[in-house]
């Protein structure tokens, strides 16, 4: 499977909270890196402890949705609250077998800087 369509099927399974769904597009021994930028950033492997990272996510923020975005030229999700803010990025990394092997959250408020400027106003 290719990354967007890896990306397009992992928004549907959150969306849907399919945890089927979810875990068919995870690689058995697939890997999460979480960058907070302090110290409770963490690795967690293995495709429960991902999907449970991701739930997680979920239920801590049920006022934000993930959309697909690009980062760095790669597809990947943003969580964004309702006012638009960016409340974290991840990437998608596929594996061989048309699975994700990894993923990256970026949640540090530093790194998410320029996800979150502002427009000015246009008139």
């Amino acid at each position: 499977m290719q990354p967007e369509s890896l990306v397009a099927g992992l928004l549907a399974a959150l969306e849907r909270r399919d945890d089927l769904a979810e875990a068919h597009l995870l690689d058995p021994d697939c890997s999460i890196v979480v960058d907070t930028g302090d110290p409770t950033g963490a690795e967690l492997r293995g495709r429960a402890h991902v999907a449970r990272a991701l739930d997680d996510l979920r239920v801590r923020h049920p006022d934000a949705a993930f959309a697909t975005v690009h980062v760095n030229g790669a597809p990947g999700l943003a969580l964004r609250l309702h006012d638009g803010t960016v409340i974290g990025v991840l990437v998608v990394d596929a594996g061989a077998h048309g699975t994700i092997r990894e993923l990256w959250l970026s949640a540090a408020p530093g790194k998410l800087a320029h996800w979150n400027r502002r427009r000015p106003a246009e008139g």
